[in-house]
């Protein structure tokens, strides 16, 4: 496998001598050194902190961080495009493609090639519609995951993984019809996914629909709203038994920006990459401060849907709703920058796309539930004959949480003083951490997480930077398993200090 790899990377270089700019698209080398605790060392904490070490991963981020990509940021790691376009033989018509991979390399050495939703686009501009306006056909031959719902990636969904983990060998293909005007913008598409279905032990297709559009009421005030319906398959644990329990979803997103001094920007996660030759300059020129003052504000909201298993009904199913709202503000005032960015996810959104907890399963009735909220501020500011950005944020976070029903007792159950029920933190998707039974001689329950960061960039040229981080964290939330004195393994807790640091030196191009 990793000669074919090779050999797939070493072809497309050499394949990419006709292309109009470099065929490496957002392309960024990271050498990093970094500790994510100071405090703790090897095997003492739950995920385990190492010392300081060159490399780092999602371990070394905060809640904060990311909010509108899929990487740590830490990564190494290129878009590999080759991309033609090109006038069709009928008046108004333009074709072109682009095959576009995503090389990154593994901790270990190792490179990771995958589709990153490669496309054949056709666009028709009927006579008299301007520059950027036409109708437009894209299709996805092998992934269509950034043809997304949703508009901050970190709750963003109707991607890939919509499907479920189950899909993800065969990928997951689609296509879609966008009307694109001065002002206002419609589209219309789907995908299709390949299933087991456990009844019959083959794969089926599997659909999804998705639309959207989006309105500029002013220059100043932007309108967008999304929805899909997708099929997921069926509950595996019923299907086994006989059961045909079929998993669907359906869901809304919409969105309202107003901003003053700056455009409505899309996440790199959302865009379709192509290599002309002003990529360099849109994704990589040092931060521009002309002066004066310039914002925007975005209120993001989705209301999603899915059937899952009743788990205290064999056989039956039904529908589990879940929430979540953005709130992201950025200003920048001269030779500063300003940021503030407020969540809400439900437990049953951050876990949509697994279905549930457990898998394809709702939440028994009494469950008392917790979502996740934080709100995070920062600011920097630029020194230019230094080429020097210093900065810091500060956030707080009440993570998302769950807690069974307390076990009804009676007949022959045993004494109470041998069962019980505890508190699950879910951090992000299948992150957890479950706190002990009593706190205090109280039930326990999720704190509030603290968490500041300074930080500074060195721009040392327009392709080379240094990057500092150092961050402290007060999480009480920290649990790991230790034996008691029976020699069963229980929850405990780790010290709620963490104090962490990230030095990078970073080439983007």
């Amino acid at each position: 496998m990793k000669t074919l790899q090779k050999l797939a990377l070493s072809g497309l270089i050499s394949l990419s001598a006709p292309a109009w700019a470099s065929d490496f698209v957002d392309t960024r080398l990271s050498f990093v050194f970094a500790d994510d605790n100071v405090l703790a060392g090897s095997g003492e904490t739950t995920p385990n902190s190492p010392n300081a070490r060159f490399g780092a991963g999602n371990q070394n981020t905060q809640f904060y961080d990311n909010f509108n990509t899929r990487f740590s940021g830490f990564e190494s790691l290129s878009n590999v495009v080759l991309y033609k376009r090109a006038p069709a033989f009928f008046e108004g018509l333009t074709t072109e493609a682009a095959l576009t991979l995503v090389v990154l390399e593994r901790p270990s050495g190792g490179v990771d090639i995958r589709d990153n939703s490669s496309y054949i686009r056709l666009n028709y501009q009927p006579p008299g519609w301007g520059e950027k306006e036409g109708i437009s056909l894209v299709g996805f031959p092998v992934s269509a995951d950034r043809f997304r719902l949703g508009y901050a990636f970190r709750i963003s969904w109707g991607g890939s993984g919509v499907f479920t983990t189950r899909s993800a060998a065969n990928g997951v293909p689609g296509g879609k019809i966008q009307i694109t005007r001065d002002n206002w913008y419609a589209y219309v598409g789907g995908k299709t996914a390949l299933i087991q279905n456990e009844l019959i032990l083959e794969e089926e297709t599997k659909y999804g629909v998705m639309a959207g559009a989006g309105w500029d009421i002013l220059e100043t005030l932007r309108v967008e709203a999304g929805g899909g319906y997708f099929q997921k398959g069926l509950v595996p644990g019923l299907a086994t038994l006989g059961v045909e329990a079929p998993v669907n979803a359906a869901g809304l997103s919409g969105q309202i920006v107003y901003h003053v001094g700056v455009p409505v920007g899309t996440s790199v996660d959302f865009r379709l990459y192509k290599n002309d030759p002003d990529i360099y300059q849109r994704f990589f020129a040092p931060e521009k401060y002309p002066g004066g003052l310039s914002y925007t504000v975005s209120l993001e909201g989705s209301y999603l849907s899915q059937t899952l298993e009743k788990p205290n009904e064999f056989g039956a199913t039904k529908p589990q709703g879940s929430t979540a709202v953005a709130l992201q503000a950025r200003a920048k005032y001269d030779l500063w920058r300003f940021s503030l960015l407020g969540l809400y996810r439900s437990l049953s959104f951050i876990q949509f796309e697994v279905p549930g907890f457990p898998p394809f399963q709702d939440f028994p009735d009494g469950t008392e539930l917790r979502p996740e909220m934080f709100l995070a501020v920062g600011a920097d500011y630029h020194l230019p004959k230094l080429h020097l950005t210093p900065g810091f944020i500060v956030g707080v976070q009440q993570p998302a949480s769950f807690r069974s029903p307390t076990p009804v007792l009676g007949g022959n159950n045993p004494p109470e003083n041998l069962i019980g029920t505890r508190t699950v933190v879910v951090r992000d998707v299948n992150q957890l951490s479950i706190l002990p039974e009593t706190c205090g001689g109280g039930v326990c329950r999720a704190e509030p997480i603290y968490s500041a960061k300074a930080t500074f960039r060195w721009d040392l040229s327009e392709s080379v930077a240094a990057v500092g981080e150092v961050y402290y964290t007060y999480d009480t939330n920290r649990t790991t398993f230790r034996d008691d004195v029976t020699g069963v393994a229980q929850p405990s807790f780790e010290r709620p200090h963490a104090l962490g640091f990230n030095t990078l030196l970073q080439a983007r191009f």
